[in-house]
């Protein structure tokens, strides 16, 4: 018995249970939701600090511009105060608010760097209030050396007043630009705060649906691990059952060939008990002569299984409890089991099998001689026939016609001449049809000059009766044909022109007769109407005729034929070397 030769597909040891994957799916997607939420929580604080820190930054313009007017308000009110007393203490407020604008300003300066609309504003303010202090210093001047009048003249020009006016112009545009960019960025801060909610909030919720969805995804998980162990057990049961009542032996087979499992059928076809052959190696059950060649094979198969159906044209032999050998069909099939791969052997005794297989082959074999022997008295008979037609019959009914004509001849007879010629033309007819009858029988052309000549003229006689247009080639054959041949071929020859006659319809049939490779070809060819697939097929008594004589001469008949695309039959018949 070889355990080397069939398999089925191996299936996948048993893997991580799907629960513990779906947990471990499950967990990791948490993670990343929290994850996801920490994220977004974090981002939200980022957005919200920046957009504090450019609200908080617009602020300090504003207070820095309000700096700037305050200080120079108040060297202006320092500036009046000495004018008017000329007290000393006035002019050193005047110089230490003027000593406070510059450092002011490079702050204002530093803050609206990022603007350069404000930063040019903030320039033009500053130009104005270096303008406004020159006019300052210059009526303090007139003070100290010329006295009130020439200060009050200087005050009067009002060359402070524009300029002052200017500052406080463009002050305000600095603060207004500020308050619109304060409102602009507390509205984007406030969007943000939103935004960082709304995704916090739909984030969490996404996580309480994942956890939701997690425990009845597990649940639902833990239900169809449930009925698929249930399916499981029930499968093993079922396959339990079947291996315990299967009429085909069953062993399973560990990679050294210890045999493991073994079902109860393996006694009645091997005469071992299971119990005996458990832990025994599989080579007890192959004949000695062939256990060497067994365990290489054996080897083969557990390093390449595969799947391969067993005992198709195999002559395989196992050995009995008894010694005694008989055939067998096996199958082979490969498991995966945690232990590794194992073999299982299905066992079929196929000995009564063979013994009718070959009572067949037998009566097959005695029933084509006996057709042969009938085919062949068949054309002996018709030899037969055909010669006496042609040699008395045909004879007999020439003489009558040529006795009917000297009747007629004589003198006496002229009265009866109308009566006896149309005897002597019928006569001659029946002689005609009783030597083409003999022709059809068994031309006697094929016996004297050859297959070549009897089908040619039996294709001008074709044309002439049916008036379809039939074309005859010859190439390369050879001088001498066998007998069984010749008229073998030339009777499958007659059966297709009689069935173009009677169903083809076809206008032109085309033969050909060559010699190829040292085989000989007769093909017959119309246009008609081709055949049926059912007719095509070989079921009408003529193509089974056909086939039949072909088989008698170790040829072969082929048919090629569609509805409405004409018939092709060819015939192929080896050349003796």
């Amino acid at each position: 018995m070889d355990v080397a030769n069939h398999s089925v597909t191996p299936q996948p040891v048993t893997g991580i249970d799907p629960v513990q994957k779906r947990s471990i799916y499950w967990s990791v997607a948490g993670l990343i939701m929290l994850v996801a939420v920490g994220l977004i929580a974090i981002w939200t604080l980022r957005q919200v600090d920046d957009s504090d820190s450019w609200v908080e930054h617009t602020r300090e313009v504003i207070q820095s511009n309000r700096q700037l007017l305050s200080d120079l308000k108040d060297a202006e009110s320092a500036e009046r105060g000495y004018i008017i007393t000329g007290d000393e203490k006035y002019l050193e407020g005047c110089r230490l608010y003027s000593a406070d604008i510059a450092p002011v300003f490079t702050r204002l300066e530093r803050l609206v760097s990022d603007n350069p609309l404000q930063r040019t504003r903030a320039r033009d303010m500053m130009a104005r209030i270096d303008r406004r202090m020159a006019v300052m210093n210059h009526a303090l001047e007139e003070r100290r050396e010329h006295g009130f009048e020439a200060a009050l003249a200087v005050v009067l020009s009002g060359n402070g007043r524009v300029e002052t006016m200017g500052i406080r112009d463009v002050s305000q545009t600095i603060e207004d630009e500020e308050y619109r960019l304060l409102d602009e960025r507390s509205r984007l801060r406030q969007h943000r705060m939103q935004a960082g909610l709304y995704s916090t909030i739909i984030a969490l919720l996404l996580a309480l649906s994942g956890f939701v969805m997690a425990a009845v995804d597990v649940r639902s998980a833990v239900k169809q691990r449930d009925r698929a162990q249930a399916v499981s057990r029930e499968s093993e049961s079922t396959s339990h059952a079947l291996f315990e009542a299967a009429a085909q032996a069953i062993f399973i087979v560990d990679p050294s060939g210890k045999i493991v499992a073994a079902n109860p059928a393996v006694e009645k076809i091997f005469g071992y008990s299971p119990g005996e052959l458990i832990g025994q190696n599989i080579d007890l059950l192959v004949p000695e002569k062939l256990r060497g060649i067994h365990v290489g094979h054996r080897n083969d198969y557990f390093h390449h299984p595969q799947n391969r159906p067993m005992g198709m044209g195999l002559d395989l032999q196992a050995r009995r409890k008894d010694g005694t050998g008989f055939y067998a069909e096996i199958s082979l099939s490969h498991i995966q089991t945690r232990t590794g791969t194992m073999a299982v052997a299905f066992v079929t005794d196929i000995s009564r099998r063979r013994e009718d297989s070959e009572a067949i082959l037998q009566q097959k074999e005695a029933l084509r001689q006996l057709a042969t022997r009938m085919m062949t008295a068949q054309d002996d008979e018709r030899r037969r026939i055909a010669r006496d037609l042609h040699d008395d019959l045909s004879q007999k009914l020439a003489y009558l016609s040529m006795d009917i004509g000297k009747l007629g001849a004589r003198p006496s007879a002229k009265e009866f001449l109308g009566d006896l010629h149309p005897l002597q033309m019928r006569a001659a007819e029946a002689a005609e049809t009783v030597r083409r009858i003999s022709h059809q029988l068994h031309p006697a052309v094929l016996d004297d000059i050859g297959l070549e000549a009897a089908i040619e003229q039996y294709c001008e006689e074709f044309e002439e009766r049916y008036g379809i247009a039939t074309e005859f080639t010859c190439r390369n054959i050879p001088d001498s044909l066998s007998s069984e041949v010749a008229g073998s071929l030339y009777h499958i020859f007659q059966e297709c022109l009689r069935n173009v006659s009677k169903h083809s319809k076809a206008e032109v049939v085309v033969v050909t007769l060559e010699a190829v490779d040292s085989v000989l070809r007769l093909v017959i060819k119309d246009e008609g109407v081709g055949l049926s697939d059912q007719r095509a097929s070989g079921s009408s008594i003529g193509i089974l005729s056909m086939r039949e004589r072909a088989n008698l001469v170790n040829g072969t008949l082929s048919i090629q034929s569609k509805l409405g695309a004409g018939t092709e039959i060819s015939v192929e018949v080896p050349l003796a070397t």
